[in-house]
């Protein structure tokens, strides 16, 4: 998983491993590989170092912890109350697929952009691997897992945003009038690759 850039510890804990409650959001370019082919390396990193920084922007704008980018996506993480983690991450959702939405309209190269939303909520663990003094920060454990799989499933889902239903519940017990819920009315099963339990999702198509 990607490692983490910032983290609200607190004051001598950074270096202990421990565990939190989490909101946990993936996001990805769809088809990315395919957009590679048709681009020169310039235009490659001027693709992906215009995304990095509208969905990097759209997390610090609701208090997120960035993950090193890896490739076309990112990873962002709220820790804290369940509630207001996953309303968090659920706004910052919609926040990046509007932002991707802006930049297309901007954007004169003909390569319009899609991209794929997975989030869930759950225990996680803070903590470094690696070797020792090179280790970075990271989030870690099926809570992660869960969101990057859900993100992954928006390609054979036909969905732009998966959210899982643990998380919807945790927003809409929190804040029933939170007008982002409409977008997800029903709930349904989805298998996880390598996973013994399936797990409840609400997948939404904004278009």
């Amino acid at each position: 998983m990607p490692a983490l850039r910032r983290a609200n510890l607190g004051p001598g804990r950074a270096e202990q491993p421990r565990s939190a409650c989490a909101a946990v959001l993936f996001a990805d370019i769809v088809g990315f590989t395919r957009l590679c082919g048709t681009l020169e390396p310039a235009g490659t990193f001027a693709l992906l170092s215009g995304f990095h920084q509208r969905m990097a922007a759209a997390a610090a704008e609701h208090g997120a912890t960035i993950g090193d980018p890896i490739g076309d996506g990112i990873m962002a993480v709220w820790c804290g109350p369940a509630p207001a983690a996953a309303r968090a991450a659920l706004r910052c959702g919609f926040a990046m697929l509007e932002a991707i939405e802006d930049w297309n309209r901007a954007r004169r190269d003909g390569l319009p952009l899609r991209i794929g939303v997975g989030l869930h909520a759950g225990a996680v663990m803070i903590g470094r691997v690696g070797a020792a003094g090179h280790g970075k920060l990271g989030a870690f454990g099926d809570t992660v897992n869960v969101a990057h799989r859900l993100e992954r499933m928006t390609r054979t889902h036909r969905s732009d945003i998966i959210v899982s239903d643990e998380l919807f519940r945790a927003v809409a017990d929190h804040a029933p009038s939170e007008r982002r819920l409409a977008w997800f009315p029903v709930a349904g099963r989805a298998d996880i690759p390598g996973r013994a339990e399936g797990v409840a999702v609400r997948m939404a198509a904004l278009g």
